[in-house]
Order: structure tokens, then sequence, then C-alpha cells
């Protein structure tokens, strides 16, 4: 037997047999499910035998013998080595590191930072780099070994799993001088009028599209201006344009009046900010603490 094995194969194995299956397991763990498949396949190929009772993949788990026998192990090993980091970060400041995060724009520009310099605060030897990317994008550069985390901003599943961190709330947004500004009102209102948005697609347009589908409406005409400043700019520009921009990314402007609010009912569908860990990231106590210093954050 070949004993070539990793603590991503193990960590694998577990969420799938926790998960109840491949599909949940790799929602869990943030990764495509070919991914968590490919990832048993090593294993089982590390073992030399299978772990999976055949025609159970994807219709449920049932374990082998061996999978059987596996599991306590593999869960024990997971547990120690969660604990050893813990104590680790407890006992020593003098962690040395580089942590790699790809966000999208708003929360690598209005979230991060914060959170950061506390983390820095305690590790001051880490090095962190930021990265800022479409969802898409970020989830391809964890899967890549490229980033060790990921926060992407979706629209909320209405199911949630440990990735979630925290929910977040899109905003429709004017100039104080638009008629529409400080006002509640209905979809077809909003037809006519031009949206900004910082990109050209992803999941802002899907919020929008299906507000305007549940009316029966018509979507109203959008336009990409590259990044949230640069939608910000455009509304201030003046002209009717409104701007689609996440609640946190515009807090400031808002509480200053700079920006106003054009408020629709039925309210946006909401977000969440969910977590991509890395193979090997869940076993980093930085990562585990910029994970947990986002959990639950009120997001505006």
């Amino acid at each position: 037997m070949r004993t070539e094995l990793e603590l991503r194969h193990l960590r694998a194995f577990v969420t799938v047999v926790e998960a109840g299956g491949h599909t949940r397991a790799a929602r869990s763990l943030g990764v495509s499910q070919s991914t968590v498949s490919e990832t048993l396949i090593s294993l089982e190929r590390a073992l030399g035998t299978g772990l999976f009772r055949k025609g159970a993949k994807g219709k449920g788990v049932a374990l082998t013998r061996a999978g059987e026998a596996l599991l306590p192990h593999a869960r024990r090993i997971l547990a120690l080595t969660g604990e050893l980091a813990a104590e680790l970060a407890g006992v020593t400041t003098e962690v040395k590191a580089t942590l790699a995060v790809a966000a999208v724009e708003s929360i690598s520009t209005y979230v991060l930072p914060a959170r950061l310099a506390a983390l820095r605060e305690k590790w001051p030897q880490v090095r962190v780099e930021v990265a800022t990317r479409i969802c898409a994008d970020i989830r391809e550069s964890v899967a890549a070994g490229q980033s060790d985390l990921g926060l992407v901003l979706e629209v909320d599943p209405g199911k949630r799993d440990d990735s979630v961190l925290t929910s977040a709330r899109l905003v429709i947004l004017g100039a104080p001088s638009h008629p529409l500004a400080g006002r509640r009102i209905r979809a077809d209102a909003l037809r006519r009028c031009d949206f900004y948005m910082s990109d050209a697609a992803g999941d802002y347009h899907q919020v929008l599209r299906r507000h305007f589908e549940a009316a029966e409406l018509p979507q109203p005409r959008t336009q990409a201006l590259g990044t949230v400043e640069g939608v910000k700019r455009g509304i201030l520009a003046g002209g009717a344009a409104l701007g689609l921009l996440p609640a946190h990314a515009v807090k400031q402007e808002l509480d200053d009046g700079v920006l106003a609010e054009v408020r629709v009912s039925p309210p946006l569908p909401g977000l969440v900010l969910r977590a991509v860990l890395g193979p090997e990231s869940a076993d980093s106590p930085v990562v585990e603490e910029l994970v947990r210093s986002l959990r639950g954050l009120a997001l505006g």
C-alpha cells in the first residue's frame, strides 16, 4: 500500500461523508465537484483500495469496510491538525507566511483593510497579498493554488453552509437631486432608467434581472463603468442614471448625503459573502483568523 496521504485527501473524504454527497461537500469546501471526485480518486489510489461502495457516488454515501475503517482515523488526524495550528497560533506571534487573498472589489476595498490591519497586529511577520477579481476568476485562482482564500459575493441561495460568512445587500442609488431619490417605488418606475454597474456581468446583473422578471417587465439598460468608484462618479456626473452597488461600498456616501438610496418594493434579492478555501488553507491559523473576523460581520 502506498501511503502518500495529504490532509486535503482526508478533508475531502470526511466532508463527503458528513455532507452526504459530492455536491454538498464541494459547496462546503468551496471547490468544484470534479475537484472533490479527483481528490477521492487520488486518496483511493494512495491507499490501494476503494472507499465507497459502487453506485453510492452522487446518490448518497455508502462506505466499504476500508472506508469505515479510515473514517475515525481521518477525523482524528484533522482534529489534531486543527488543535496543533490553534496551539501554535496561541503561543507565538512569529508566524511567517504569505497570505494570498482574492476578493471582489467591494470586499477588498471597503471591508478587508480593517480586518487585515488587525491580522498584521497579531502576526506582524505575515505578508498579505490581495487581488481584486470577479467571482469566477476568484474560484479559479483558489482551485489553481494561486490564492489561499477567496471571498465572493453571490446571490443568496437560501440554503446556508459553513462557507457562508455573512449577508449583504445591494442598493439602488441616485444623486440626491434624482426625482426617485429617497422614495419607495415599484419596478415599473425604474424601467426607463439607465443602470450603472461596476462589471459587465455577474451576480449584480442577476439580481436586477430577477427583480424585473418577477415584475414581468423588461430589464432596463445597463452600463459597466469598470469599478465601484466609477459607478459613484457616474451617478454624480448628472443625468437620470442610477447605480447598483453593495451597501457596504456606499455606506459613507449615504451617511453623508452625497448619494441617496432608491428603495424598491418588493426588495431586491439578498447576497451572501462566501469563503472559498484552498486545499491546505483550512489548517492555516492566519486564514482561520481572517475568516472568523468576517463571519457574521454586518455589511450595511
